[in-house]
């Protein structure tokens, strides 16, 4: 866990302050927060206490819901009932030519995961999952499963979608972080040093879908 958490540290230090600095317009940060999540219930997207059995949400993101459904003990729990799905989106515009997706993603009990209306990823198989924690198998809350965007990312604006399910209350909620990285239409090539610092948080992301696919 000490290694993933500094992994992640060194994506958003190295990673999205480089970009800014050095490849403004290049990067398009992925997290979940009530401010870029919306959803398909008609109440707003929220950020929440998080259940204390989940992981911690990933750096730069908040866990969010459609109601305060994380930490059954938090004012004004709503536990939504068995069946409830819910589907979260983050719309993003690339002006170039996608080089980089990556995308790590948790959820209780399971999400689906489209990209510009393509499955990338289905709900946790039922058959011997117990939910005894969310879902036994990913996508699960208790630690990221990593999605890779790039196949089905184009220029022009694309949708994330995530439909939450609940299979065995109580809780309720997702998490998301995720960089996509592009050449912009027009562009001037860049300098060996700029090349070199873009390569940092690529580095970084790599590192920790090794490490998420050995765990």
């Amino acid at each position: 866990m000490k290694t993933t958490a500094l992994i992640r540290k060194t994506i958003i230090v190295l990673g999205f302050s480089t970009f800014a600095s050095t490849c403004f317009g290049t990067t398009i940060a992925l997290a979940s927060g009530a401010g870029e999540t919306k959803n398909n219930s008609g109440s707003a997207t929220i950020d929440i206490c998080k259940n204390p059995k989940w992981a911690d949400a990933m750096a730069g993101t908040s866990w969010v819901s459609n109601a305060q459904s994380g930490n059954p003990n938090a004012p004004g729990f709503v536990s939504p009932v068995n069946g409830t799905s819910v589907t979260f989106t983050d719309t993003f515009d690339i002006a170039g030519t996608a080089t980089l997706g990556d995308l790590l993603v948790m959820a209780d009990d399971t999400t689906s995961v489209l990209l510009n209306g393509i499955t990338l990823y289905n709900y946790a198989p039922a058959n011997g999952n117990t939910y005894a924690v969310c879902s036994d198998s990913p996508i699960s809350c208790t630690s990221p499963t990593a999605i890779n965007l790039l196949p089905d990312l184009h220029s022009g604006v694309n949708t994330l979608s995530f439909t939450v399910e609940q299979i065995n209350g109580s809780s309720f909620g997702l998490d998301y972080s995720g960089i996509v990285a592009y050449t912009p239409a027009a562009t001037a090539t860049p300098e060996p040093a700029t090349l070199a610092m873009f390569g940092l948080p690529l580095i970084a992301f790599g590192l920790l879908r090794k490490k998420l696919k050995k765990s």
